[in-house]
């Protein structure tokens, strides 16, 4: 059994780094193996690859989703100066 660090929806950012990102999912690949040798009924599997796939903003303006090793991630604090706000289309002046 795999013991992630984060959650989905997590704030996290990497190692040193200042780009802060959301937690979107972890990425899981199927193994296949033989038991006792046999290669006549193979067991598959899915398991954890140690990425975990990120989204942000870029300065664009851009959504942008890449995956990070788990391991170069870090937990990231609420800031709310890095939050950026935009006026409402609906108001009325």
């Amino acid at each position: 059994m795999d013991t992630f660090k984060f959650m989905k929806d997590d704030w996290v950012k990497e190692k040193g780094g200042s780009q802060l990102m959301q937690v979107d999912e972890y990425q899981v690949v199927e193994t296949t193996a033989s038991q006792n040798g046999s290669t006549s009924l193979p067991l598959t599997r899915r398991i954890f690859s140690g990425k975990v796939w990120c989204t942000w903003v870029n300065k664009n303006k851009a959504v942008v989703t890449q995956p990070f090793w788990e391991d170069d991630l870090e937990p990231a604090t609420y800031r709310q100066a890095e939050i950026h706000a935009y006026p409402s289309l609906n108001q009325t002046l």
